[in-house]
């Protein structure tokens, strides 16, 4: 089984930063609110968003990126794709190569920044993401996964 790119937890902890970064701006707001704008305004909603913002930024931001990187895995073989995901659920999927309909690579701003790029595979019923590869290997994946379907492909005919 294959592992993602180590860069990915970066990734993934900058996005949750980003999100922690929003609700902090609103306990800030509220509290403002509550101390200087509308007295009706109960001081305990701030802090709700305090205790939010808090298990973002200790639980989303460094606890659950550096877990998710460690047990996420994917395989591709000549007949199938398997990935085994999930910190406290764990999911394994195991997709036929035959029922793959489309291959597509992502990229998003951070990623990009990174040198990173997503798998993602859709079959009629289900769609599986490879997230946060290497840009040259996804592309060495995709490519890969589309020979071995062409290859499956004649094998049937």
């Amino acid at each position: 089984m294959q592992k993602i790119s180590p860069k990915a937890i970066k990734v993934w902890r900058i996005r949750e930063a980003i999100g922690a970064a929003i609700v902090l701006l609103l306990a800030v707001a509220a509290l403002v609110v509550t101390l200087f704008v509308w007295d009706a305004f109960p001081w305990w909603i701030s802090l709700i968003l305090f205790i939010i913002f808090a298990y973002i930024a200790v639980v989303h931001v460094w606890l659950l990126p550096g877990l998710k990187y460690k047990y996420f895995r994917f395989q591709v073989s000549a007949d199938e794709i398997r990935i085994h995901q999930g910190i406290f659920f764990k999911e394994k999927h195991a997709v036929p190569l035959f029922r793959v309909q489309n291959i597509d690579t992502t990229v998003g701003p951070l990623m990009k920044r990174y040198g990173l790029k997503g798998v993602t595979l859709k079959t009629s019923a289900e769609r599986i993401h490879i997230p946060e590869l290497e840009s040259d290997e996804a592309d060495m994946i995709r490519n890969d996964i589309r020979k071995l379907i062409n290859e499956n492909t004649r094998r049937t005919q």
